[in-house]
């Protein structure tokens, strides 16, 4: 239907009705532009398609770490195992590999994962890990441009998408984390507990680079810098390294299984 169908004569000559007349919307056209709403906001438009069915349960496969120090989890709901390889202490070369439920294999790097918003970034960075705890792995992805000066730039993405999620990308949910041109990433345990936390290294501005956490809870991870993940701040001595030594890795055994111990 065009814009102005429908609308008294006055209102689509750019007049002001007549005192008195009020104009009457259809129902179907206030549901109809709802719907329109809520789909465009449910499939976002960044080529990511559709998320996973929202599980009513825990995974049927058993989340495990391999001997090489990756994952074999179900990361997209289907019943079927799929596998995390372990990544460098950068996130950038992360490879996921979903099994679907007829055996076809898709694997996906940080960058099949991104979306349009990220995907022609110079940095596209990536790590899986339950940070909720509620038995599903999440994907945290960020993505940077090239280093541009002395002001550090905000990421084109870097966002916690809640899983299971999709071989494109897609969780559950995406949450905004706030983070400073952030041109490494890794799952770390920074304060013991039984969530994992994200270890994230960037450039914070007039060439002082630094790691900084984000402490992962019941809701995912921290949204923002605050006492309790600041505490965790450590600037790098050297900033010619791609990996600094103030970038920690948590120990792949440290928040799930062995697949010996759960085969």
């Amino acid at each position: 239907m065009g814009e102005m169908e429908g609308l008294p004569a006055t209102e689509r000559a750019g007049r002001t009705p007549p005192r008195g007349r009020t104009r009457r919307v259809r129902p179907s056209v206030v549901v109809a532009v709802l719907t329109t709403a809520a789909l465009v906001a449910g499939c976002g438009g960044d080529g990511r398609g559709d998320p996973p069915p929202r599980p009513s349960a825990g995974p049927s496969v058993t989340t495990c770490t391999t001997p090489s120090g990756g994952l074999r989890a179900d990361l997209d709901g289907n019943g079927s195992p799929d596998r995390v390889f372990p990544p460098s202490r950068t996130g950038a070369d992360l490879v996921v590999t979903f099994t679907g439920e007829d055996g076809h294999v898709t694997t996906a790097r940080p960058r099949d994962l991104v979306g349009e918003r990220g995907e022609d970034a110079e940095d596209v960075l990536a790590v899986v890990a339950d940070f909720d705890r509620d038995g599903w792995q999440d994907l945290f992805i960020a993505a940077t441009d090239a280093f541009s000066g002395d002001d550090p730039l905000t990421p084109a993405v870097s966002e916690l998408r809640l899983g299971p999620f999709s071989p494109r990308g897609r969780g559950q949910s995406d949450h905004h984390v706030t983070l400073t041109e952030p041109r490494a990433l890794a799952v770390a345990d920074y304060d013991h507990d039984r969530h994992p936390d994200l270890a994230a290294y960037g450039h914070q501005g007039d060439g002082v680079y630094a790691t900084t956490a984000r402490l992962g809870g019941p809701h995912g991870l921290d949204r923002q810098a605050d006492e309790r993940n600041r505490r965790y701040l450590e600037e790098a001595d050297r900033t010619d390294r791609q990996t600094p030594e103030s970038m920690p890795q948590a120990d792949p055994a440290t928040f799930n299984p062995s697949c010996s111990q759960v085969d």
